[in-house]
């Protein structure tokens, strides 16, 4: 900001002298918070590891359903302690896997959230979901079969006799949802390590508006 002032004197001989002066002012601005459009990553949602992202998410919510919608004594009781602990990994699988979609796709991992080890999280992420799923795919399988149930009708199912036990539907189809889950975690965790160079830079200016 300037200011000018202008001073008119007379001077002794009655001649007029005319004085300026200027005064300039500088701020300088510290931090500025704002809302607005941020550039965001358009093929990334349309990619490989934005269309794996998607899916995992809609598996985890259609294996939650599936275990869910059995009548039975409950999976927080007894030997179905095992799909208490498959419910609560879709859930957090899920939750976090939709952290990394919206990070990526707002490019966050490149403006406002520089500092964390976005590639080294998502593999380490992708790595442990990949095991954790087929370990759990096996125990919902054996869950499937109805076999640890004292009393099978119980368990309510239209699934298919089998030793005395119905083969419940709805958890067999879980148990293969839940090995292809893990299949996807495993290719993201292969994709993350072949492109884990342009997780920290954009190579076309034109992937990003």
């Amino acid at each position: 900001m300037e200011r000018r002032e202008v001073y008119t004197t007379q001077q002794p001989d009655g001649t007029y002298v005319t004085t300026t002066t200027r005064e300039q002012t500088k701020y300088k601005e510290q931090s500025v918070w704002s809302c607005a459009r941020g550039p965001t990553d358009r093929n990334y949602c349309m990619g490989p590891l934005g269309l794996l992202r998607i899916a995992q998410i809609f598996l985890c919510v259609v294996i939650v359903c599936l275990i869910t919608s059995v009548f039975g004594p409950g999976p927080f009781k007894g030997v179905l302690f095992g799909q208490t602990i498959l419910l609560t990994a879709a859930s957090v699988a899920m939750l976090l896997t939709f952290i990394f979609l919206i990070a990526y796709f707002f490019t966050l991992h490149l403006t406002h959230l520089d500092f964390f080890c976005w590639r080294e999280a998502d593999l380490t992420f992708n790595i442990i979901c990949s095991v954790l799923f087929i370990i759990l795919s096996i125990v919902e399988a054996y869950y499937s079969t109805g076999s640890w149930s004292n009393n099978c009708n119980d368990i309510g199912s239209d699934g298919i006799i089998h030793n005395g036990c119905r083969i419940i539907y709805e958890w067999a189809f879980a148990s293969f949802l839940t090995f292809c889950l893990a299949i996807l975690y495993a290719l993201s965790a292969w994709l993350s390590h072949q492109n884990r160079h342009s997780l920290h830079q954009i190579r076309h200016r034109e992937d990003v508006y």
